[in-house]
Protein backbone atom coordinates (compact mmCIF):
# COMPACT_ATOMS: atom_id res chain seq x y z
CA UNK A 1 0.00 0.00 0.00
CA UNK A 2 1.38 3.44 -0.92
CA UNK A 3 2.10 6.05 1.70
CA UNK A 4 -0.63 8.27 0.16
CA UNK A 5 -3.21 5.48 0.39
CA UNK A 6 -2.31 4.70 3.95
CA UNK A 7 -2.65 8.39 4.99
CA UNK A 8 -5.98 8.65 3.09
CA UNK A 9 -7.35 5.60 4.89
CA UNK A 10 -6.29 7.07 8.20
CA UNK A 11 -8.27 10.28 7.44
CA UNK A 12 -11.37 8.82 5.65
CA UNK A 13 -11.40 5.16 6.51
CA UNK A 14 -11.32 2.22 3.97
CA UNK A 15 -12.26 3.59 0.46
CA UNK A 16 -11.89 0.30 -1.55
CA UNK A 17 -15.63 -0.18 -2.24
CA UNK A 18 -16.12 3.41 -3.27
CA UNK A 19 -13.17 3.15 -5.66
CA UNK A 20 -14.63 0.02 -7.27
CA UNK A 21 -17.97 1.80 -7.81
CA UNK A 22 -16.22 4.76 -9.44
CA UNK A 23 -14.27 2.46 -11.77
CA UNK A 24 -17.49 0.64 -12.74
CA UNK A 25 -19.29 3.88 -13.65
CA UNK A 26 -16.32 5.06 -15.71
CA UNK A 27 -16.18 1.71 -17.54
CA UNK A 28 -19.91 1.81 -18.33
CA UNK A 29 -19.70 5.34 -19.72
CA UNK A 30 -16.84 4.35 -22.01
CA UNK A 31 -18.87 1.44 -23.57
CA UNK A 32 -21.09 1.94 -26.78
CA UNK A 33 -24.74 1.85 -25.70
CA UNK A 34 -26.73 -1.17 -27.00
CA UNK A 35 -29.21 -0.54 -29.89
CA UNK A 36 -32.85 -0.41 -28.99
CA UNK A 37 -35.43 -1.31 -31.71
CA UNK A 38 -38.96 -0.10 -31.46
CA UNK A 39 -41.76 -2.42 -32.59
CA UNK A 40 -42.34 -0.09 -35.59
CA UNK A 41 -38.78 -0.69 -36.85
CA UNK A 42 -39.17 -4.43 -36.42
CA UNK A 43 -42.42 -4.41 -38.44
CA UNK A 44 -40.93 -2.42 -41.34
CA UNK A 45 -37.86 -4.67 -41.47
CA UNK A 46 -39.99 -7.79 -41.64
CA UNK A 47 -42.26 -6.30 -44.32
CA UNK A 48 -39.48 -5.33 -46.74
CA UNK A 49 -38.89 -8.86 -48.21
CA UNK A 50 -42.65 -9.35 -48.69
CA UNK A 51 -43.03 -6.03 -50.52
CA UNK A 52 -40.03 -6.85 -52.73
CA UNK A 53 -41.56 -10.22 -53.68
CA UNK A 54 -44.93 -8.62 -54.53
CA UNK A 55 -43.26 -5.99 -56.72
CA UNK A 56 -41.17 -8.68 -58.46
CA UNK A 57 -44.21 -10.76 -59.35
CA UNK A 58 -46.27 -7.73 -60.29
CA UNK A 59 -43.94 -7.02 -63.20
CA UNK A 60 -45.38 -10.00 -65.08
CA UNK A 61 -47.15 -12.49 -62.84
CA UNK A 62 -48.16 -14.93 -65.59
CA UNK A 63 -44.55 -15.54 -66.54
CA UNK A 64 -43.58 -16.57 -63.02
CA UNK A 65 -46.68 -18.30 -61.73
CA UNK A 66 -48.12 -20.13 -64.73
CA UNK A 67 -45.46 -22.82 -64.94
CA UNK A 68 -45.03 -23.35 -61.19
CA UNK A 69 -48.58 -23.58 -59.89
CA UNK A 70 -48.56 -27.34 -60.07
CA UNK A 71 -51.40 -29.61 -61.21
CA UNK A 72 -54.78 -28.04 -61.83
CA UNK A 73 -58.09 -28.82 -63.50
CA UNK A 74 -57.29 -29.85 -67.09
CA UNK A 75 -59.17 -28.39 -70.04
CA UNK A 76 -61.58 -30.85 -71.69
CA UNK A 77 -62.00 -30.02 -75.41
CA UNK A 78 -64.83 -32.46 -76.19
CA UNK A 79 -67.79 -30.13 -75.67
CA UNK A 80 -66.13 -27.27 -77.55
CA UNK A 81 -65.05 -29.64 -80.31
CA UNK A 82 -68.64 -30.82 -80.79
CA UNK A 83 -69.95 -27.24 -80.87
CA UNK A 84 -67.32 -26.06 -83.37
CA UNK A 85 -67.90 -29.07 -85.61
CA UNK A 86 -71.67 -28.47 -85.55
CA UNK A 87 -71.17 -24.83 -86.57
CA UNK A 88 -68.85 -25.87 -89.38
CA UNK A 89 -71.29 -28.46 -90.76
CA UNK A 90 -74.02 -25.82 -90.85
CA UNK A 91 -71.62 -23.31 -92.47
CA UNK A 92 -72.11 -20.98 -89.52
CA UNK A 93 -68.53 -20.88 -88.21
CA UNK A 94 -67.13 -18.20 -90.54
CA UNK A 95 -68.37 -15.01 -92.18
CA UNK A 96 -65.71 -14.31 -94.83
CA UNK A 97 -65.43 -10.67 -95.89
CA UNK A 98 -63.87 -11.02 -99.32
CA UNK A 99 -63.77 -7.24 -99.76
CA UNK A 100 -60.84 -7.23 -97.35
CA UNK A 101 -58.81 -9.01 -100.01
CA UNK A 102 -59.39 -6.25 -102.57
CA UNK A 103 -56.52 -4.28 -101.01
CA UNK A 104 -54.06 -7.14 -101.70
CA UNK A 105 -51.86 -7.20 -104.84
CA UNK A 106 -53.55 -8.44 -108.03
CA UNK A 107 -51.43 -11.09 -109.76
CA UNK A 108 -51.13 -11.18 -113.55
CA UNK A 109 -49.28 -14.51 -113.34
CA UNK A 110 -49.25 -17.20 -110.65
CA UNK A 111 -46.45 -19.78 -110.57
CA UNK A 112 -43.38 -20.88 -108.67
CA UNK A 113 -44.22 -21.23 -104.97
CA UNK A 114 -47.56 -19.48 -105.44
CA UNK A 115 -50.85 -21.16 -106.30
CA UNK A 116 -54.52 -20.15 -106.28
CA UNK A 117 -57.16 -21.29 -103.84
CA UNK A 118 -59.91 -23.24 -105.55
CA UNK A 119 -62.74 -21.21 -103.93
CA UNK A 120 -64.22 -18.53 -106.22
CA UNK A 121 -65.56 -15.17 -105.10
CA UNK A 122 -66.38 -11.78 -106.58
CA UNK A 123 -65.50 -8.28 -105.43
CA UNK A 124 -67.89 -5.37 -105.26
CA UNK A 125 -68.14 -3.50 -108.55
CA UNK A 126 -66.49 -6.29 -110.57
CA UNK A 127 -67.91 -9.19 -112.57
CA UNK A 128 -64.61 -11.12 -112.54
CA UNK A 129 -64.25 -14.49 -110.86
CA UNK A 130 -61.52 -14.13 -108.23
CA UNK A 131 -59.29 -16.48 -106.23
CA UNK A 132 -56.91 -15.77 -103.40
CA UNK A 133 -53.23 -16.38 -104.15
CA UNK A 134 -51.45 -18.57 -101.58
CA UNK A 135 -47.69 -18.61 -101.08
CA UNK A 136 -45.90 -21.78 -100.01
CA UNK A 137 -42.98 -20.86 -97.78
CA UNK A 138 -39.31 -21.52 -98.38
CA UNK A 139 -37.37 -23.52 -95.76
CA UNK A 140 -40.48 -24.01 -93.67
CA UNK A 141 -38.79 -26.68 -91.53
CA UNK A 142 -35.66 -24.63 -90.91
CA UNK A 143 -36.96 -21.12 -90.20
CA UNK A 144 -39.86 -19.28 -88.59
CA UNK A 145 -41.76 -18.60 -91.82
CA UNK A 146 -44.95 -16.93 -90.57
CA UNK A 147 -45.44 -13.82 -88.46
CA UNK A 148 -48.23 -12.79 -86.12
CA UNK A 149 -50.97 -11.20 -88.23
CA UNK A 150 -50.38 -13.33 -91.36
CA UNK A 151 -53.53 -14.76 -92.94
CA UNK A 152 -53.14 -18.44 -93.86
CA UNK A 153 -54.97 -21.42 -95.28
CA UNK A 154 -54.78 -24.81 -93.59
CA UNK A 155 -55.78 -28.37 -94.20
CA UNK A 156 -58.85 -29.77 -92.45
CA UNK A 157 -57.39 -31.29 -89.32
CA UNK A 158 -59.75 -32.68 -86.68
CA UNK A 159 -57.16 -34.81 -84.90
CA UNK A 160 -55.56 -31.86 -83.11
CA UNK A 161 -56.53 -30.27 -79.79
CA UNK A 162 -59.22 -28.26 -81.62
CA UNK A 163 -59.91 -28.49 -85.37
CA UNK A 164 -58.93 -26.33 -88.33
CA UNK A 165 -60.82 -26.38 -91.62
CA UNK A 166 -59.67 -26.06 -95.22
CA UNK A 167 -62.42 -23.58 -96.11
CA UNK A 168 -61.68 -21.14 -93.26
CA UNK A 169 -59.09 -18.37 -93.23
CA UNK A 170 -56.89 -18.27 -90.14
CA UNK A 171 -54.71 -15.59 -88.60
CA UNK A 172 -51.36 -16.35 -86.99
CA UNK A 173 -51.49 -15.27 -83.34
CA UNK A 174 -48.25 -16.74 -81.96
CA UNK A 175 -45.11 -18.22 -83.51
CA UNK A 176 -42.40 -20.72 -82.47
CA UNK A 177 -40.76 -19.70 -79.21
CA UNK A 178 -43.82 -17.82 -77.89
CA UNK A 179 -45.37 -18.86 -74.58
CA UNK A 180 -49.13 -19.29 -74.95
CA UNK A 181 -51.46 -19.17 -71.95
CA UNK A 182 -55.17 -19.58 -72.67
CA UNK A 183 -57.57 -20.10 -69.80
CA UNK A 184 -61.28 -19.33 -69.48
CA UNK A 185 -61.25 -17.42 -72.76
CA UNK A 186 -58.37 -15.16 -71.73
CA UNK A 187 -55.41 -15.36 -74.12
CA UNK A 188 -51.92 -14.18 -73.19
CA UNK A 189 -48.79 -14.38 -75.32
CA UNK A 190 -45.44 -14.08 -73.55
CA UNK A 191 -47.24 -12.90 -70.42
CA UNK A 192 -49.23 -10.12 -72.09
CA UNK A 193 -52.85 -9.94 -73.27
CA UNK A 194 -53.12 -10.09 -77.06
CA UNK A 195 -53.98 -6.68 -78.52
CA UNK A 196 -54.89 -6.61 -82.21
CA UNK A 197 -57.70 -5.76 -84.62
CA UNK A 198 -58.75 -9.39 -84.56
CA UNK A 199 -59.12 -9.37 -80.76
CA UNK A 200 -61.19 -6.18 -81.02
CA UNK A 201 -63.40 -7.89 -83.62
CA UNK A 202 -63.88 -10.93 -81.37
CA UNK A 203 -64.96 -8.71 -78.48
CA UNK A 204 -67.22 -6.54 -80.62
CA UNK A 205 -69.03 -9.51 -82.16
CA UNK A 206 -69.34 -11.50 -78.96
CA UNK A 207 -67.08 -14.33 -80.14
CA UNK A 208 -65.74 -16.70 -77.47
CA UNK A 209 -62.22 -18.13 -77.70
CA UNK A 210 -61.96 -21.68 -76.41
CA UNK A 211 -59.00 -23.91 -75.68
CA UNK A 212 -56.67 -24.57 -72.78
CA UNK A 213 -52.92 -24.01 -73.06
CA UNK A 214 -49.95 -23.15 -70.95
CA UNK A 215 -46.98 -24.04 -73.11
CA UNK A 216 -44.03 -22.84 -75.14
CA UNK A 217 -44.58 -23.31 -78.87
CA UNK A 218 -41.94 -25.56 -80.38
CA UNK A 219 -39.96 -24.86 -83.55
CA UNK A 220 -42.74 -26.20 -85.82
CA UNK A 221 -45.87 -24.83 -84.11
CA UNK A 222 -48.09 -21.79 -84.66
CA UNK A 223 -51.19 -20.63 -82.78
CA UNK A 224 -54.08 -19.85 -85.15
CA UNK A 225 -57.51 -18.22 -84.82
CA UNK A 226 -60.31 -17.89 -87.38
CA UNK A 227 -59.74 -14.55 -89.15
CA UNK A 228 -63.41 -14.21 -90.17
CA UNK A 229 -65.44 -15.49 -87.20
CA UNK A 230 -69.21 -15.38 -87.38
CA UNK A 231 -70.87 -13.32 -84.64
CA UNK A 232 -71.78 -14.96 -81.33
CA UNK A 233 -69.85 -18.15 -82.11
CA UNK A 234 -67.29 -20.31 -80.34
CA UNK A 235 -63.86 -20.29 -82.03
CA UNK A 236 -61.02 -22.63 -81.20
CA UNK A 237 -57.50 -21.28 -80.72
CA UNK A 238 -55.53 -24.06 -82.36
CA UNK A 239 -51.85 -24.93 -82.06
CA UNK A 240 -51.06 -26.13 -85.58
CA UNK A 241 -47.85 -27.73 -86.92
CA UNK A 242 -46.29 -25.96 -89.90
CA UNK A 243 -46.91 -28.86 -92.30
CA UNK A 244 -50.67 -28.48 -91.75
CA UNK A 245 -50.56 -24.86 -92.96
CA UNK A 246 -50.89 -24.70 -96.74
CA UNK A 247 -49.50 -21.17 -97.10
CA UNK A 248 -50.06 -17.45 -96.64
CA UNK A 249 -52.63 -15.33 -98.46
CA UNK A 250 -50.55 -12.83 -100.47
CA UNK A 251 -52.89 -11.55 -103.20
CA UNK A 252 -55.77 -12.22 -105.56
CA UNK A 253 -55.99 -13.58 -109.11
CA UNK A 254 -58.66 -13.28 -111.78
CA UNK A 255 -59.90 -16.15 -113.93
CA UNK A 256 -60.32 -13.67 -116.78
CA UNK A 257 -56.88 -11.99 -116.65
CA UNK A 258 -54.38 -14.07 -114.64
CA UNK A 259 -52.07 -16.57 -116.32
CA UNK A 260 -51.81 -19.74 -114.21
CA UNK A 261 -51.84 -23.48 -114.69
CA UNK A 262 -54.09 -23.69 -111.62
CA UNK A 263 -56.74 -21.37 -113.09
CA UNK A 264 -56.56 -23.27 -116.38
CA UNK A 265 -57.15 -26.47 -114.43
CA UNK A 266 -60.06 -25.02 -112.41
CA UNK A 267 -61.76 -23.61 -115.52
CA UNK A 268 -61.22 -26.70 -117.66
CA UNK A 269 -58.78 -25.03 -120.06
CA UNK A 270 -55.62 -27.06 -119.45
CA UNK A 271 -54.22 -26.57 -122.96
CA UNK A 272 -51.04 -24.55 -122.39
CA UNK A 273 -47.40 -25.56 -122.73
CA UNK A 274 -46.46 -26.26 -119.11
CA UNK A 275 -43.16 -27.39 -117.60
CA UNK A 276 -42.68 -30.83 -115.99
CA UNK A 277 -42.43 -29.16 -112.56
CA UNK A 278 -45.71 -27.31 -113.13
CA UNK A 279 -47.40 -30.59 -114.00
CA UNK A 280 -45.89 -32.27 -110.93
CA UNK A 281 -47.29 -29.53 -108.70
CA UNK A 282 -50.64 -29.75 -110.44
CA UNK A 283 -50.91 -33.48 -109.72
CA UNK A 284 -50.26 -32.75 -106.02
CA UNK A 285 -52.73 -29.86 -106.09
CA UNK A 286 -55.39 -31.98 -107.77
CA UNK A 287 -55.04 -34.71 -105.17
CA UNK A 288 -55.02 -32.38 -102.15
CA UNK A 289 -56.95 -29.24 -103.00
CA UNK A 290 -58.57 -29.66 -106.39
CA UNK A 291 -61.47 -31.60 -107.81
CA UNK A 292 -59.75 -34.89 -108.65
CA UNK A 293 -59.99 -34.28 -112.36
CA UNK A 294 -56.56 -35.62 -113.33
CA UNK A 295 -55.89 -39.33 -113.89
CA UNK A 296 -55.12 -41.17 -110.69
CA UNK A 297 -51.45 -41.60 -109.85
CA UNK A 298 -50.85 -45.04 -108.26
CA UNK A 299 -47.55 -43.81 -106.85
CA UNK A 300 -49.35 -41.18 -104.79
CA UNK A 301 -51.55 -43.82 -103.24
CA UNK A 302 -48.42 -45.28 -101.63
CA UNK A 303 -47.36 -41.96 -100.08
CA UNK A 304 -48.68 -40.67 -96.79
CA UNK A 305 -47.20 -37.18 -96.99
CA UNK A 306 -48.54 -35.63 -100.17
CA UNK A 307 -49.34 -32.44 -98.28
CA UNK A 308 -45.74 -32.04 -97.22
CA UNK A 309 -44.48 -32.67 -100.77
CA UNK A 310 -46.69 -29.87 -102.06
CA UNK A 311 -45.53 -27.47 -99.33
CA UNK A 312 -41.86 -28.43 -99.61
CA UNK A 313 -41.40 -27.18 -103.19
CA UNK A 314 -38.44 -25.03 -102.14
CA UNK A 315 -36.52 -28.19 -101.14
CA UNK A 316 -36.56 -29.75 -104.59
CA UNK A 317 -34.53 -29.42 -107.76
CA UNK A 318 -35.35 -30.40 -111.35
CA UNK A 319 -32.77 -32.00 -113.63
CA UNK A 320 -33.30 -33.22 -117.25
CA UNK A 321 -32.48 -36.85 -117.97
CA UNK A 322 -33.39 -36.75 -121.65
CA UNK A 323 -35.59 -34.70 -123.95
CA UNK A 324 -38.68 -36.50 -122.71
CA UNK A 325 -37.70 -37.32 -119.14
CA UNK A 326 -37.00 -35.12 -116.10
CA UNK A 327 -36.00 -35.95 -112.54
CA UNK A 328 -37.50 -34.11 -109.56
CA UNK A 329 -35.45 -34.61 -106.42
CA UNK A 330 -36.29 -33.40 -102.91
CA UNK A 331 -33.10 -32.61 -100.96
CA UNK A 332 -33.45 -31.49 -97.35
CA UNK A 333 -29.81 -31.26 -96.30
CA UNK A 334 -30.57 -32.69 -92.86
CA UNK A 335 -29.53 -35.97 -91.31
CA UNK A 336 -32.29 -38.48 -90.84
CA UNK A 337 -34.48 -37.02 -93.59
CA UNK A 338 -34.37 -39.16 -96.71
CA UNK A 339 -34.33 -37.68 -100.19
CA UNK A 340 -37.32 -38.30 -102.44
CA UNK A 341 -36.95 -38.75 -106.19
CA UNK A 342 -39.67 -38.65 -108.86
CA UNK A 343 -39.47 -38.96 -112.62
CA UNK A 344 -41.64 -37.04 -115.06
CA UNK A 345 -42.09 -38.36 -118.60
CA UNK A 346 -43.70 -36.74 -121.60
CA UNK A 347 -46.89 -38.51 -122.65
CA UNK A 348 -46.51 -39.30 -126.34
CA UNK A 349 -50.25 -39.25 -126.90
CA UNK A 350 -50.97 -35.81 -125.43
CA UNK A 351 -47.57 -34.14 -125.05
CA UNK A 352 -48.43 -33.64 -121.38
CA UNK A 353 -45.99 -34.60 -118.63
CA UNK A 354 -46.98 -37.45 -116.33
CA UNK A 355 -45.44 -39.02 -113.24
CA UNK A 356 -43.61 -42.23 -114.07
CA UNK A 357 -44.26 -45.27 -111.93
Amino acid sequence: MSDFKRKLDEMMGDTSKQERRIKQRVHERLQTPARKFSWQVMFVSAALPVVALVLFLAVDPMNYLSADQGPGTPYDPLDDLAQISALQKKKQLSAVDYEEFSALPHFDEVGGLNYVDKETFSLQGSSESMHTVIERKQNLFDEVVYEAGDIVRTMTNTSSHLPTYMDAYYEVIAVPGDRVVLQNGKLRINGKPVQSELMDLYEKQGVTIVGGYDQLLNAREYLLLNHFPASETVQGATITPVHKIYGQVVGVASEERTDSIYIDYLTGQLTGDYTPEQYFDLYLYDDLLGFGNLPETPLFAQLNRLGELFLEASYRKTAPISENEVEIRYQYGREGVAEQVFTMKRDSGSAHWVIAE
